[in-house]
């Protein structure tokens, strides 16, 4: 823009809720007035937390209870102390100090970074789903974000920039009919803005071909496995839906479908959905509609929800392993047998563990771990393996 006010700048261009590194906090120690009664315990305090030795003490005070740029200007208040003389242009003792200027402050402050979320939802499906009256000036997307808040180990609340963010907004639709066909244009419009930009995820090659044979549980030539912990859903489920889209749009137009006695090879269920998260009461993401997806077989489901176990606790990979027999069958029959694709998303950790599991099942069934780590890498060359992972 031409022109921006300070409220502007600090609102949508600065991240000042982000937590300062530590060269961040060496660069205000030179401004920390020493004439404050505090100015030099500060400066000495802020040299300390930027050192490698204070590594300890800068994951104490800055990490673990989430102070951002706000709580350290605000504890070290020698940096923004003025005394009379240096407000009348004075020298006073002759004490030099390094006063922060507007224009050094935002030279320190990081620029707000974009957030990426993935995609949770199918245009396709979201169309052939609404209403025939209703008529979108636009299209829709849908997001799976949790909100950051909480409190530190002394009891400081934080929250999240953007997820806060997201979850403050209000947008609502208007509506307009239409008397020449009797349909209503719908318009998404409020005073909140979200600025955004679409880009292609990791799974761009997710298989759309239908099989000659099909059958309602078995539509597409390759079968995949999707495995996701948390708000890894997401992806997942746009996955999911813009297959269902497939099959709905077949079903429209199919003039026919395959005899009832036609036997037909069992190539695997079309979706297998492993999903895991901490309790089925409070973070089952789309739970109902995965029941639903289940109830007309175009989907099985296997859970893991960790702290609902009476011993233990049950992760993705775990609950992957067990099913069917405690040593990865599934795996070696979805991908060997039924030549299917996995995808996984969700934490970086949580997709090691899942990616090992699954190396671990081939290497039993192929021989050897080179050989297993071989078929991985031809399955991730033909877009049939992809993971799309975050920490």
């Amino acid at each position: 823009p031409q022109y921006c006010t300070l409220r502007g700048l600090l609102t949508h261009c600065t991240d000042i809720q982000s937590l300062p590194e530590r060269e961040d906090l060496f660069a205000l120690s030179s401004y920390c007035n020493l004439k404050h009664r505090d100015g030099k315990e500060h400066c000495e305090k802020l040299i300390s937390l930027s050192e490698t030795s204070g590594a300890a003490l800068y994951g104490d005070y800055i990490i673990r209870e989430k102070r951002n740029w706000v709580d350290v200007l605000f504890d070290f208040d020698s940096i923004r102390f003025e005394d009379d003389d240096e407000k009348d242009g004075g020298s006073g003792d002759g004490v030099m100090t390094k006063k922060l200027t507007l224009e050094d402050l935002l030279g320190l402050l990081p620029s707000l970074a974009p957030r990426h979320f993935s995609i949770a939802s199918s245009p396709s499906f979201i169309q052939l789903n609404q209403s025939p009256t209703v008529v979108l000036n636009g299209f829709e997307l849908e997001l799976c974000v949790a909100v950051v808040e909480g409190r530190t180990p002394f009891g400081r609340p934080y929250t999240g920039c953007c997820s806060k963010y997201l979850e403050s907004i209000s947008p609502y639709y208007s509506s307009d009919d239409n008397d020449d066909d009797e349909t209503t244009t719908t318009s998404i419009i409020g005073s909140d803005v979200v600025r955004l930009w679409i880009h292609p995820g990791s799974f761009s090659n997710l298989p759309l071909d239908i099989r000659e044979d099909f059958t309602p549980h078995q539509y597409f030539t390759t079968p995949v496995m999707y495995v996701g912990a948390g708000t890894g859903i997401a992806p997942l489920r746009s996955l999911i839906l813009e297959r269902e889209a497939i099959v709905m749009k077949n079903r429209a137009t199919a003039t026919s479908v395959p005899a009832a006695t036609t036997t037909v090879k069992d190539d695997g269920d079309d979706n297998i959905l492993v999903f895991g998260c901490r309790s089925k009461a409070k973070d089952y993401y789309y739970g109902e509609e995965w029941e639903e997806f289940v109830s007309t077989k175009r989907l099985t489901m296997i859970h893991a929800f960790s702290r609902d176990q009476k011993v233990g606790k049950l992760y993705v990979q775990r609950a992957l392993r067990e099913v069917g027999g405690g040593s990865g069958e599934l795996i070696v029959q979805h991908i060997i047998e039924h030549n299917g694709a996995v995808y996984i998303a969700g934490g970086s950790k949580m997709a090691r563990a899942v990616k090992d599991e699954i190396v671990e099942a081939l290497t039993n069934t192929l021989g050897s771990e080179k050989t297993a780590k071989k078929l991985m890498n031809k399955l991730k060359r033909i877009g049939k393996f992809s993971i799309e992972a975050w920490s």
